[in-house]
């Protein structure tokens, strides 16, 4: 289990999918702006039902050097998409500058991912039973985890529905699809649309009951 900045505010029925919306005159380096982001794997390989994969990813996104100029306020990495809010720290960076470089980096840790798949023709997978802790460890964790001061680690959490990635799935270059969807954030009505869809994500796919549950969805300050 791991720590988690304090989220308990957010409501979380089913909302209605965003539309990708791009304002005309809209400047991508304002430090008062957020984009939802959301960036697609080549083909749309489940390649992030990978575990160590996913781990290497998601340290990209959380990386000192990714935050240092790029603010990141929720994210949800699926199998075979990442979405987030994002925004850059300072005016003389640029959005799209700042997510290539991040593109940049994580195709580097799929190479070295690959490298060993192919080699050890083996796949990292969630558990697909966890042994149970007793009714108070699980009362004490479950509230945690409600309350958005924890998540699980994957290998803390059965994942239903899980893609069955194959070694076949790394033996392409290309990580990421060239194109990536944006969609600017207008008021605060939009910006909970979107928070409520990001961690949705894996609710709707049947990965987990409740979001609080799915590993690889998060918050930061």
């Amino acid at each position: 289990m791991s720590e988690v900045p304090h989220a308990a505010s957010v409501r979380l029925p089913y909302p209605r999918r965003y539309n990708t919306l791009r304002l005309l005159g809209y400047e991508y380096n304002s430090p008062n702006q957020l984009c939802a982001i959301s960036l697609v794997t080549d083909l749309r390989r489940p390649l992030f039902a990978d575990m160590e994969l996913a781990k290497s990813v998601l340290g990209c996104l959380l990386s000192d050097e990714t935050l240092q100029y790029m603010r990141v306020n929720v994210f949800t990495l699926m199998p075979n998409h990442l979405h987030f809010l994002a925004g850059v720290k300072q005016s003389d960076k640029n959005l799209p500058g700042l997510i290539g470089n991040f593109k940049s980096y994580t195709t580097q840790e799929y190479w070295k991912r690959s490298r060993e798949i192919v080699n050890s023709d083996e796949v990292s997978l969630p558990s697909r039973e966890v042994a149970k802790s007793d009714l108070k460890q699980s009362r004490s964790l479950i509230d945690a985890l409600m309350e958005w001061r924890a998540t699980l680690r994957p290998e803390m959490v059965a994942l239903k529905n899980w893609p069955n990635v194959q070694p076949g799935h790394f033996l392409k270059k290309r990580l990421w699809q060239t194109r990536l969807y944006d969609h600017v954030i207008r008021n605060d009505v939009d910006l909970r649309e979107n928070i409520e869809y990001i961690v949705m994500n894996p609710v709707r796919e049947g990965y987990v009951s409740h979001p609080q549950f799915y590993p690889y969805t998060g918050f930061t300050m």
